[in-house]
């Protein structure tokens, strides 16, 4: 019996989380050192930038060289490219199939990358840890903790967004790793963090193919990890999810004793409302007029209606009602990197439902110019519940903050995203909120 197979058998028998901390669980992402761009145009990915003296560079990869293939995986499309990048590992051999402008056939070029170092900080200690969901996906999760830290502590597990980007914070210019290493830092709590199947050093089945139970069994694994912790205080737990994860909070939380959540950034209205209304501020802010918005929403109501709610991914919608084709901008069976399934099944939730179950104090925070995830959706999630419960929920919203915790002068600049500074003192005042709501 194959390591994935006996781990199925085993999930068929117990609660299935496997965890098992040191730095070498899962074997640490490639750093490529290369960028590279998918055109519909040309066949492959064409290099873009090299970092000099990488191993890519000495390789003899060069600028405008188009990669056919990694590791005899043909590029045919955006997903194929990120998931084949994904796929690196460090101190592996990585095999290309490179066309290079002057030559006949292609040339078969191999390099062998550097680990992609890990993030650091001065006053917390970090381990990496392996969780298995129930599918047999080894999922990496990042956990820090105050150094010289004793006792048993409060602990925050954080659900993340909607994307395959990384949960990792090693890009310090970006405003999410900014916000989640405050949170990390100050809170005094244990945080966990947890990669999507596919992402970064976990493994399993492609971030792209990943439905939305398989996401939610990953998190609700690692809180029944935190909770089996000998360093963690089980009555003082906090999840706060932000963007998509703000919706799914409560979904992770049933059954579960949970102090407080926080959700950031989110919404909670059915997700084909919230489609057919981004794709109305979308125009807006793209400079078409109400008027303009007004005669392609209909379209836009019938393909949502028939991609969400009958099931069918936007190439079945397009090849059944070929005049919604110019409506659709991206992929024919993914949206923003994700499965069509993936958000049949975001659309079959009750965000509000979930929600009303909760008993527990509720932080939201909000962005004024957050157009991804609007104002409205707060003031309706803090009203209904304080309507159930006075008092449970509190509502921070960020003057001029978007969706990235980045503070513009206007709606336009922030769609735009022109002119932003980090939210610093929005943060401030949720942490402020996480540390009382975990004494």
């Amino acid at each position: 019996m194959n390591k994935v197979c006996f781990m199925l058998f085993c999930c068929l028998l117990l609660p299935c989380f496997f965890a098992k901390s040191g730095a070498q669980t899962l074997k640490r992402k490639a750093l490529p050192r290369m960028q590279l761009s998918k055109t519909d145009t040309l066949a492959g990915a064409v290099v873009n930038a090299i970092t000099p003296g990488s191993a890519v560079a000495g390789a003899g990869i060069v600028k405008g060289d188009r990669i056919l293939s990694i590791n005899g995986v043909v590029l045919s499309d955006a997903v194929v490219l990120a998931n084949s990048l994904r796929k690196l590992r460090g101190g592996d051999t990585v095999r290309l199939q490179v066309q290079r402008a002057g030559t006949a056939h292609p040339l078969a070029i191999s390099f062998v990358p550097q680990p992609a170092p890990l993030e650091t900080f001065a006053n917390l200690n970090l381990e990496r840890i392996a969780i298995t969901n129930k599918y047999g996906d080894v999922l990496q999760a990042y956990l820090t903790k105050p150094k010289n830290a004793t006792g048993r502590l409060p602990a925050i597990l954080f659900v993340s967004w909607l994307s395959c980007a990384t949960i990792e914070l090693t890009d310090l210019t970006d405003n999410w790793t900014k916000m989640l290493r405050t949170v990390a830092e100050q809170s005094g709590a244990v945080f966990l963090r947890l990669e999507k199947p596919g992402v970064g050093d976990s493994e399993g089945i492609a971030c792209s193919d990943c439905e939305l139970q398989r996401e939610l069994n990953g998190y609700e694994a690692a809180l029944r990890y935190l909770k089996s912790r000998a360093d963690v205080d089980t009555s003082r737990l906090l999840i706060f999810g932000a963007s998509l994860g703000g919706s799914l909070g409560p979904l992770v939380g049933r059954g579960h004793h949970i102090k407080a959540y926080v959700s950031a950034v989110s919404v909670y209205k059915t997700w084909l409302e919230h489609m057919i209304e981004l794709e109305r501020r979308r125009m807006a802010l793209s400079g078409r007029s109400q008027a303009e918005a007004s005669e392609l929403m209909p379209g836009y109501v019938d393909f949502y209606r028939a991609y969400l709610h009958e099931r069918q991914t936007p190439a079945a919608v397009i090849k059944k009602n070929p005049q919604l084709g110019s409506l659709w901008y991206d992929a024919p069976a993914h949206q923003y990197g994700r499965p069509a399934a993936f958000y049949h099944h975001v659309a079959d939730q009750n965000f509000f439902a979930a929600w009303a179950s909760v008993t527990a104090p509720v932080l939201v925070v909000a962005g004024e110019h957050d157009w991804i995830m609007t104002l409205d959706d707060s003031h309706l999630l803090r009203d209904e519940l304080n309507s159930i419960h006075p008092g449970q929920v509190s509502l921070i919203v960020g003057k001029g903050m978007d969706h990235h915790w980045t503070k513009y002068g206007s709606a336009k600049a922030a769609f735009e995203e022109k002119g932003g500074v980090y939210d610093e003192a929005t943060v401030a005042l949720m942490v402020d909120w996480i540390k009382n709501a975990l004494q």
